[in-house]
């Protein structure tokens, strides 16, 4: 037996060991690379490929599970900041915006739009061509020069619309009823487990921001493409570009052709022989191969980007909790070098206690006498309007979903399942009325009812103070434009949730002048630090063949639905009060 320990033993500290040197080998490759930047030769061309997440801050993503490949994830700002310095790099000739589908929100999609129309300032060209365009694809496609497809492809642009499921009935069925509670007529996160149909409000304000929103679209992509409005919005109706030849006639794209007749085009463009390739250059490797220039200045202005579901008691990337964000904040307001903080939100909320805790925090920054100044993403509404509502000022983009200002409170009653189906019964014991708490295997009494929902008006009348004491309103004007009701950027501006509409970039130039500084540096915050297995396994997929050959990672699909799966799981799993946005909203 003694043997069998040694040699099991040695057998285990062997394989550590040879673990230990693999990783070592990996960090000496990944190091010896790293310190020599990939060249950009002359005549390279930019591929814009945005099939992935684009956070607000570079590598703050929800992780896609224990043994996934870290997946490159440049944030907003950082594309823009690639996309606008390429365009004064005279090696880059030009860009090929390159995407079937993104991802990404309409918000972030005008944002890169923009850096684009910089771009093409430079009279460099820009291309645009996949074998289909969705609808978001197109958006961002028909800023180019010219926009070409596949002869067997299609563009998707059709409108907008939302397709809402309803619970109800079948929980029923199973035994299992949604206990409900909230806070406002217009508050319909909670609609699918208590309604079989959308409520006249919920449908009143979806139409309304939708409308809002294609308004914007209709606009932007009329003027790239020469077209009115009214053009856009019959090709729609017609659902014109269904076919690659619908799509020349509507006057969607300038050509149907194959991938090699677009490079011909481009190699014209460069003046470059027809045999030869094009020397592309992705984001990502753009972004290893150059040195983004930085400010100067020994002052500094604080980006907080808070992006995710918020969450409490919770330190993960790629959400907001109380955990991280307030050491974000009070080493913003403690450090004398930060003269400003500019919180920037991309979310659609979530716990209520964190989403106050957080305003505190940024009240006692105002009270130390720094100015705050909140930039709002594709979503800031609920716990995402509530974080930022003491904001300074409040800078949204025309199409930023805002607003939602209400509470609700979801609990399982499954008695049904367990006595009806399963055959599953409980018995009590207890010295007081709640001493085993709220419990889906009971029925909630009145009493506990009541408390409930006295919880739930009390979260909500806090929050309409909140939103109140920083908007400069009453409490009734605030809560005529609340009970839960979405609103777009460009209408909160018009009824006082929103100052002005921009920018990130303007956020921070509002936040520069309110501080009365010229010259100041960036201080971004969280920090993003990759864990041991994650810097491993970046090294491994980094190896030429390596990921294949181990079957890491997951697909582009499965990764989509993890962060489904993911954002779903948070509304059911989560007992307590929610401010959280009705939708995870896509517009393909």
């Amino acid at each position: 037996m003694k043997q069998f320990f040694k040699f099991f033993t040695a057998s285990c500290l062997g394989t550590i060991a040879a673990l230990g040197v693999i990783a070592l080998l990996f960090f000496a490759i990944g190091g010896a690379m790293a310190s020599q930047k990939p060249p950009v030769a002359k005549k390279t061309v930019l591929k814009l490929s945005l099939s992935g997440v684009i956070p607000e801050k570079s590598g703050n993503v929800a992780s896609s599970g224990t043994f996934s490949l870290p997946e490159e994830s440049l944030g907003l700002r950082h594309i823009k900041k690639l996309i606008e310095h390429a365009a004064t790099d005279d090696r880059i000739s030009g860009i090929l915006i390159s995407n079937t589908e993104v991802s990404a929100g309409q918000a972030t999609l005008k944002s890169i739009r923009e850096s684009v129309e910089v771009f093409k300032e430079s009279d460099k060209f820009v291309y645009a061509y996949a074998d289909y365009m969705s609808q978001s694809a197109y958006y961002l496609a028909s800023v180019a020069d010219s926009v070409y497809i596949n002869p067997q492809g299609m563009v998707d642009v059709k409108g907008f619309g939302t397709l809402v499921p309803f619970f109800t009935e079948m929980l029923e069925d199973i035994g299992v009823e949604m206990e409900v509670f909230y806070a406002g007529d217009f508050k319909s996160a909670t609609e699918p487990f208590r309604r079989t149909e959308m409520s006249p409000e919920n449908e009143l304000q979806t139409k309304q921001f939708l409308n809002s929103m294609l308004t914007l679209y209709q606009e932007q992509v009329a003027a790239s493409r020469g077209l009115t409005v009214a053009d856009v919005d019959q090709i729609m109706h017609d659902y014109a570009g269904r076919t690659a030849t619908g799509a020349i006639d509507a006057g969607l794209i300038d050509g149907a052709v194959y991938i090699d007749e677009v490079e011909s085009l481009i190699k014209r463009q460069l003046d470059i022989d027809d045999d030869k390739k094009i020397k592309y250059k992705t984001l990502s490797d753009y972004n290893t191969a150059v040195d983004l220039p930085k400010a100067k200045g020994k002052n500094k202005i604080a980006v907080i980007y808070a992006e995710g579901t918020v969450n409490y008691g919770t330190d993960d990337k790629g959400e907001i909790n109380e955990t991280n964000y307030l050491k974000y904040i009070n080493k913003a307001k403690n450090d004398d070098k930060i003269k400003a903080i500019v919180l920037r939100v991309n979310s659609g909320g979530g716990s209520s206690l964190t989403s106050d805790i957080i305003w505190r925090a940024l009240e006692q920054v105002k009270a130390a006498g720094k100015p705050v100044i909140a930039s709002f993403g594709d979503y800031a509404a609920s716990g995402g309007y509530y974080i930022a509502a003491g904001a300074d000022t409040i800078v949204a983009e025309p199409n930023t979903l805002t607003g939602s200002i209400g509470v609700f409170a979801m609990l399982p009653n499954a008695s049904d399942l367990m006595t009806e189906k399963l055959g599953i019964y409980f018995d009590t014991v207890k010295t007081h009325t709640m001493a085993i708490g709220l419990t889906p295997v009971y029925d909630i009494s009145k009493e506990e009812g009541s408390m409930i929902k006295e919880s739930v008006d009390d979260i909500y009348d806090t929050f309409l103070s909140r939103v109140a004491d920083g908007r400069g309103m009453s409490k009734a004007a605030v809560h005529e434009i609340a009970q839960g009701r979405v609103w777009t950027g460009e209408k909160g501006k018009e009824i006082g949730l929103v100052d002005v509409l921009g920018s990130l970039d303007d956020a921070i130039e509002i936040a520069a002048q309110a501080a009365n500084v010229d010259d100041y540096k960036i201080s971004e915050y969280p920090y993003i630090k990759e864990t041991f297995v994650e810097t491993l396994m970046k090294s491994i997929a980094e190896s030429e063949g390596a990921s294949a050959a181990l079957g890491l990672g997951m697909s582009k699909q499965e990764k989509a639905l993890f962060r489904e799966v993911r954002a779903s799981a948070a509304i059911y799993l989560d007992r307590s009060p929610q401010a959280r946005l009705p939708y995870t909203l896509r517009f393909d």
